[in-house]
């Protein structure tokens, strides 16, 4: 008979994985009746633990966890990601750490996985990608003695360090630069309303509007192209016929674009289309996209250098890394 895993072990004894894995390792929490049974199916079925396994049940791993919450699961094929990683791995790499990522599907598994992580022992430090007001997980990691590091402020909670960009400057710059093109109505097209990121954006996009005596506007999406293309449809579909749209992401202010070009309305000279965040596809599109240019690969490199800070025992760090607007082809270069 083939050898059972873990997790075979645990249903045959009546037991968690967690418990499996106290005996393999001799951890202690476990009564002597509960050793005895996992032992003897160990034993009846010739269990040889893997040695990568065994080393990631330790406390000494030598592995980092990225985990990316459900609310940001799509940024696994978003060009964020592709220039956050090599960041963060790099400055792991130097230190002799490795980089592994969990990205959960559902909120279940988001729990889960955090879960795991906490009980297993499966890294020695976790950077939580995506996070949320009142994100549940961030305590359930902190009790557990997870050293932990969030890539934007955890709004809610104190004593977690964070590294984040200026989202709340960079967003009153870009809708400053559309107020000063000239527009009065200005759509705000944001992500998830509970991303700590776009409850920032939204704040520095409202604190510009209400300066200027001007009525804010949000519809909330998910940072996606969709959300972008369909904002500005949705609106046009309703009569109301915005030509200043600020975005809270790149992939979503091309999304804008887009649903512009199809209905003939050319950016850069009828409309105006401000993104967030200058992905490399940003200089490339047509027209140019003018954006917010926040540092996502310094951004990657803080969150690696911050969380082996925190392994080190230091004390709450929040690392704000600036922003800036880069204008380009999408808005007006004069006033409308």
């Amino acid at each position: 008979m083939e050898r059972l895993t873990i997790k075979e072990i645990a249903r045959l004894a009546g037991v968690s994985k967690a418990t499996v894995s106290r005996v393999l390792n001799g951890r202690p929490g476990v009564s002597p009746q509960t050793k005895e049974k996992v032992e003897k199916i160990i034993q009846t079925y010739s269990y040889r633990p893997n040695p990568l396994a065994r080393g990631l049940s330790s406390q000494k791993t030598g592995v980092i966890a990225l985990v990316i919450s459900h609310s940001a699961a799509r940024l696994s094929a978003h060009p964020f990601l592709l220039e956050f990683l090599p960041g963060m791995s790099h400055v792991l790499e130097e230190h002799g750490f490795r980089l592994v990522l969990s990205i959960p599907d559902s909120e279940e598994r988001y729990e889960l996985a955090c879960q795991l992580i906490a009980q297993e022992k499966l890294a020695e430090g976790v950077v939580v990608l995506g996070v949320r007001r009142n994100d549940p997980r961030l305590p359930f990691l902190a009790k557990n003695n997870i050293p932990l590091v969030t890539v934007g402020k955890p709004i809610g909670y104190t004593g977690i360090s964070f590294v984040d960009a200026d989202n709340y400057g960079g967003a009153r710059l870009a809708t400053e630069h559309l107020i000063k093109l000239g527009y009065k109505q200005i759509l705000f097209v944001n992500g998830p309303k509970e991303h700590t990121a776009a409850i920032a954006r939204e704040e520095g996009y409202k604190a510009a509007m209400l300066a200027h005596n001007l009525k804010p506007e949000v519809m909330y999406g998910d940072f996606s192209y969709m959300s972008g293309y369909r904002a500005v449809k949705e609106r046009w579909r309703k009569g109301r016929r915005v030509l200043a749209v600020f975005a809270a992401s790149d992939m979503a202010a091309i999304g804008a674009s887009t649903a512009f070009k199809e209905m003939g309305i050319k950016v850069g000279e009828e409309a105006a289309v401000v993104g967030f965040d200058d992905i490399p596809y940003a200089s490339l599109f047509d027209p140019p996209l003018t954006t917010v240019r926040q540092p996502i690969l310094e951004l990657g490199e803080a969150a690696g250098r911050l969380i082996l800070r925190v392994l080190e025992g230091g004390v709450t760090e929040s690392v704000i890394l600036p922003t800036a607007l880069v204008v380009r082809g999408s808005t007006p270069s004069g006033l409308v």
